[in-house]
């Protein structure tokens, strides 16, 4: 009897344990889900959390883009209002059809050589040498020929087919005792050059100024002096029955000076003002 008794406790025992291993066994499968649908909630906000700051960066980015392009157009709108400023040249209907081939003539100085120069007009004749003179240009032998020598500028346009010549001289001569010798060799130039090419438009530019900075300091080549003699040029144009072009106007500031931004050394000039120059001889030859 107390064998049997014994075997029903172990087994009593034993149910039990079994019993306590099962609902250990199901706490433990509710706390892994419980864990595994935290992770998931905390996956799933971080997932949120990335999509949200992306779409931030987005509008930050896209806000920037708008920004740029913003900024862009105010530029565009400045260099349009900058092309209204005094002293910029606003001519827009430039004769594209002229044309500047062996027919046209360029004398001139060292002015007029950065002018070809920048403005890309290599198949005109050029004529131009450094501190070219109103009585060099009719004396100084300095054109090559194709045989190689060097001949007068008069002498080598004989043999050529000149219909139109640009002629801009007189900064280097604004030292000169007499005005009027500027004048009376100016003059000889152009009528030795109507004996050879009487048919020949011949177009007297003016002198382009130098700059404030530079005009203030030095008592020779200064605006004041420049102006006078444009004014003599002006004259001798109209008395010699021959063009005279104010390219000046097309370059010079409200003051009448040339922009420092025009130059480096305050009398020659850059590429954007030698384009503005040849713009006005466009459209007024």
């Amino acid at each position: 009897m107390k064998k049997i008794r014994k075997t029903i406790l172990i087994v009593v025992l034993a149910i039990i344990v079994i019993i306590g291993i099962i609902l250990l066994l199901n706490s433990k499968s509710e706390n892994t889900n419980s864990t595994n649908n935290i992770n998931a909630d905390v996956e799933e906000n971080n997932e949120e959390n990335i999509v949200n700051q992306e779409i931030i960066n987005n509008q930050t980015e896209n806000t920037n883009i708008q920004n740029e392009i913003i900024n862009t157009e105010s530029e565009s709108t400045g260099s349009k209002n900058n092309s209204d400023e005094p002293g910029t040249s606003k001519e827009t209907g430039a004769n594209e059809n002229l044309i500047f081939d062996e027919t046209v003539a360029f004398i001139g100085d060292s002015r007029t050589q950065g002018f070809l120069m920048y403005t890309g007009l290599k198949d005109v004749v050029d004529y131009t040498y450094i501190g070219l003179m109103v009585d060099t240009a009719v004396t100084k032998k300095f054109v090559k020929t194709s045989t190689g020598k060097e001949v007068t500028l008069l002498e080598d346009m004989k043999n050529r087919n000149i219909q139109k010549v640009y002629i801009m001289l007189g900064i280097n001569e604004l030292g000169w005792s007499y005005s009027q010798v500027f004048v009376n060799d100016y003059a000889e130039l152009i009528r030795k050059i109507k004996e050879i090419k009487p048919n020949c438009e011949i177009y007297l530019q003016s002198i382009i100024p130098v700059t404030k900075e530079k005009s203030d300091s030095d008592d020779i080549y200064n605006n004041t002096k420049i102006a006078e003699y444009n004014r003599l040029i002006k004259d001798l144009a109209a008395r010699e029955n021959v063009k005279y072009l104010d390219v000046k106007s097309a370059v010079v500031d409200s003051g009448g000076n040339l922009p420092s931004s025009a130059s480096t050394d305050g009398i020659h000039i850059n590429k954007t003002y030698c384009l503005k120059w040849l713009d006005y001889i466009k459209n007024n030859s």
